[in-house]
């Protein structure tokens, strides 16, 4: 498969906003708090162990001014680029055939 000329490691959308807190000096608590979001599930966003959903990019686009759309395109770049280096799904694919050309 193809990489697309994406970089080697994937960018979680998570460490970006985590970035944006660090250069803006927000405090994660204090934004869950005034977005009324969990702290865990924010935590767990800047940390990349949860997806972005658009329900929290169209908040983050709102309280921070950051792109949504831009946003969800990195989460599904991500989600992608870290499907194209799952080993189980690489075996699984390189056994379907090519149907495609058969129609």
């Amino acid at each position: 498969m193809s990489d697309l000329g994406y970089s080697f490691y994937p960018t979680h959308p998570g460490e970006v906003i985590k970035d944006e807190f660090e250069s803006r000096g927000i405090s994660q608590r204090e934004f869950a708090s005034k977005t009324g979001l969990s702290y865990s599930s924010l935590n767990e966003l800047l940390n990349g162990k949860r997806s972005l959903t658009p329900t929290m990019a169209l908040l983050l686009e709102t309280s921070l001014n950051l792109p949504a759309d831009s946003l969800m395109f990195m989460q599904t770049k991500y989600d992608m680029q870290t499907a194209r280096k799952d080993r189980k799904l690489l075996a699984r694919l390189s056994r379907l055939p090519r149907i495609a050309a058969l129609w």
